[in-house]
């Protein structure tokens, strides 16, 4: 099994605690609002992590170092290397012991020959010279393969997103890959960094098509989507506000908020972090989508508690969907829900502390 697979079995079989106490993670605890805490191997934090229970079985570690955006298998690589006090450990490795300790044959990725029930739909297709969109590689060695810039596609205009947003950030299309493209520049000075191409065909998934597709070895931990756009908007105006994706930033552009940047994920890194406390603002607005548990959104404000004014925006309300981001939301209902975000003040610092100590 490749990663993916392996997780979504992991997940499907009911076997992230099986995996905790066989890393010897210990105090493991699943929580009805559907994540796991434990504590590290080598820690006494009984909330140190929290695994998400969701097929991708995300990782938050709040004490150690284990990567940006990680996972389950990060934290396996991170309790091997404890455990065999070797640091030459890679992710195979941690594959290959989750193999073994659930029972599954080991194959290396090479051999692997999957069963593909799309094959002879995918064969047909070849045929006929369309055969890209439905078995395309991860990356491709010219991103912008039929990019025409400055048009919009139109399901992304029935989303509100206008021309001058369109014209501002340089989104093109590419009817030959049915991708949107969004180049990605580096905050600092524009730079081009690389693209990510998101599909608009609707059956995507049952095709095995990639939602998203970015630029091999774009270096997202080190940027800031829409900051260099926007920069001076946001010191014009003293605040900032962080989303987790492209499509965030753009749609906020496109009703006259020049406030927003993208993380492109869930999960910020220390370099975003420093990137966005070297500002000359006064407040960070967190406003991640509304499935991120709490105090992940916490966490994430606790990094620049004592150092900026900040805050996060919480549909307390039942407004928007229950894995929108705050920006999917018309005009109306955004300016209602960030009228009322909540401070993270001290109150609220004393309440991410005790989830950390496990009360």
């Amino acid at each position: 099994m490749d990663f993916r697979e392996l997780k979504k079995y992991i997940y499907e079989k009911n076997l992230v605690e099986t995996v905790l106490v066989n890393i010897k993670c210990h105090h493991v605890k699943y929580h009805d609002r559907g994540y796991y805490t434990a504590a590290n191997i080598d820690g006494d934090n009984i909330t140190a992590i929290t695994v998400y229970n969701e097929e991708y079985l995300r990782v938050n570690d709040y004490t150690r170092n284990i990567g940006d955006n990680s996972d389950i298998i990060n934290l396996v690589l991170y309790n091997l290397k404890v455990m065999n006090n070797n640091d030459k450990l890679r992710l195979t490795d941690a594959s290959k012991y989750l193999h073994k300790l659930l029972g599954i044959k080991w194959e290396s990725y090479e051999s692997q020959k999957k069963f593909d029930p799309l094959a002879v739909f995918k064969k047909a297709n070849k045929i006929t010279g369309i055969a890209y969109e439905l078995d395309e590689p991860d990356y491709l060695e010219d991103d912008t393969y039929g990019f025409q810039v400055g048009v919009i596609h139109t399901s992304w205009l029935k989303e509100g997103i206008t021309q001058r947003t369109v014209d501002q950030f340089d989104i093109g299309y590419s009817a030959f890959q049915k991708r949107i493209i969004i180049p990605l520049k580096y905050w600092k000075n524009g730079r081009l960094l690389g693209y990510n191409r998101r599909t608009v065909l609707p059956n995507a998934d049952e095709l095995g098509i990639k939602k998203y597709l970015i630029t091999y070895g774009y270096p997202k931990s080190i940027n800031l989507y829409g900051l260099y756009e926007n920069k001076k908007s946001i010191t014009n105006k003293g605040y900032v506000t962080v989303f987790e994706a492209e499509k965030s930033v753009l749609k906020r552009h496109s009703r006259i908020d020049d406030t927003g940047v993208a993380l492109q994920g869930h999960v910020m890194s220390r370099e975003q972090c420093s990137i966005i406390l070297g500002l000359d603002i006064k407040e960070v607005v967190i406003a991640l989508d509304k499935d991120v548990p709490i105090n992940e959104i916490r966490a994430m404000c606790d990094r620049f508690y004592m150092k900026r004014k900040v805050s996060y925006i919480l549909d307390r309300w039942g407004l928007i969907g229950d894995k929108d981001s705050p920006a999917d939301a018309d005009n109306n209902t955004y300016k209602f829900l960030f009228d009322n975000r909540i401070q993270y003040d001290e109150l609220e610092h004393l309440k991410f502390r005790k989830y950390m100590e496990g009360r």
